[in-house]
């Protein structure tokens, strides 16, 4: 009975954990039109640090040979290997899109000041364009 009425008492005397959502970016009614780019911006960039890293992490881990011999087999197997090509398309895809999203973003926001390295120019939006349309011309014909 003792067993019970500690098992009892155990479970009402329990912690429960609380789970806290975190709030990571500022309240946008807090910021300027030029700090809300800046936060945009951030997230643009880091969705393509992300899509880069995985492509990395998945090209390293083709074999256990350094990262730039798994490279050069990566693209020259790629003809060959659908694996290869869906992984690449997707992050030529969210090149593609993270560069035209922040060429806009800093179109549409002239007024602020950008530091060179966080343009995204037309040029390289376009090229970008281009090594998609010329990726899918090649595999997906």
């Amino acid at each position: 009975m003792k067993k019970y009425i500690l098992i009892v008492f155990l479970s009402c005397c329990s912690t429960n954990l609380v789970v806290e959502e975190v709030q990571t970016t500022p309240v946008e009614e807090n910021l300027t039109v030029c700090e809300v780019l800046e936060a945009e911006y951030i997230e643009f960039s880091n969705e393509l640090f992300n899509t880069s890293f995985e492509l990395n992490r998945f090209i390293d881990d083709i074999s256990p040979n350094n990262v730039d011999s798994d490279r050069d087999k990566f693209f020259k197997d790629m003809e060959k290997n659908w694996d290869y090509q869906e992984v690449y398309k997707n992050y030529l895809e969210v090149r593609l899109d993270v560069y035209s999203n922040i060429n806009k973003l800093y179109d549409a926001n002239s007024d602020c000041i950008v530091s060179g390295d966080q343009e995204i120019s037309t040029e390289q939006v376009k090229e970008a364009e281009k090594d998609l349309s010329d990726f899918i011309s090649k595999y997906e014909n």
